[in-house]
Order: structure tokens, then sequence, then C-alpha cells
């Protein structure tokens, strides 16, 4: 009986450890021009200096949605910041914080992590756990 049950822990952290290095594998491998791939998408967030009111959020929520080129917005009025997905060929992160700033005078600046956060490959980790450094491992193995 004890055998079984060390048999399947082994086998339940051999899929797991398999599962990460996948995922990790398709995380960080080398990108391929692929017809149809949506190269040109990115994401930006755009900060005010402080939170706005609900009808205010609306009305930028509304207003971004309707540039050329965003595809998505998410707002948090209540964090004073919007997330767009947008095509990087149709406008720039700098050009939408400024038509934000012509219409609602809001003070929109366009997110620029640190250099801290951006060595971070997730901010929510612990670094000394288990996860993180088998994780790191497989991506140090994954890229060279």
């Amino acid at each position: 009986m004890l055998k079984k049950i060390i048999l399947g822990a082994v086998a339940i952290v051999f899929v797991l450890v398999a599962t990460l290095a996948v995922h990790i594998y398709l995380v960080t491998k080398p990108k391929q021009d692929v017809p149809g791939r949506l190269n040109h998408q990115a994401m930006i967030r755009i900060e005010f200096p402080e939170a706005l009111d609900e009808e205010k959020g609306k009305d930028i929520h509304e207003f971004v949605s309707q540039v050329e080129g965003v595809r998505t917005a998410r707002m948090n009025a209540e964090a004073g910041h919007v997330v767009l997905i947008y095509d990087q060929r149709k406008t720039a992160p700098a050009d939408i914080a400024q038509l934000i700033n012509a219409d609602f005078n809001a003070g929109a600046s366009v997110f620029k992590p640190s250099d801290e956060m951006l060595a971070q490959s997730c901010p929510a980790i612990n670094k000394n756990s288990l996860t993180y450094r088998l994780g790191a491992f497989f991506q140090k193995a994954f890229e060279n």
C-alpha cells in the first residue's frame, strides 16, 4: 500500500515538472514570423496622477476604445490606470496618452517599469521557493 502511494506521488511530481518544463519552453522559445500571428500587438498601461471618479473613468474608457488601433481597453478608475492592447502599426502609446490629455486634461502618462521591475520575472513569486528555482533552471536550459 505504501509503495503505491509513493509511486503515485512520484508520478504526479514527474507530470508537474514535465508540464512546467514544456510551459517554460513554449514561453521562451524564439518567435518565428508566422503569417497571421499578431506580432504587431502590444500592451501598455496608461496611468493617471490620481484615482478617477466612475463617470470620468467610463468616459475615458469609451474614448480610448474608439482610438484607431486600440483592440482592447481595461479601465481601473480606482487605481488610476487603463491597460490597452493596441496595434503598433497604427498608433503609439505616447500618442494615446496625448489624445486622452487633449480631451480630458487628465494628466495621463505611459507607465514605464523600473529596471528593478523588469529584472523580476514575476513580482509575486518568492525567489527562494522551489517553484522559482525549478523554473529558473528550465529557463536557463532552454535559453542555451
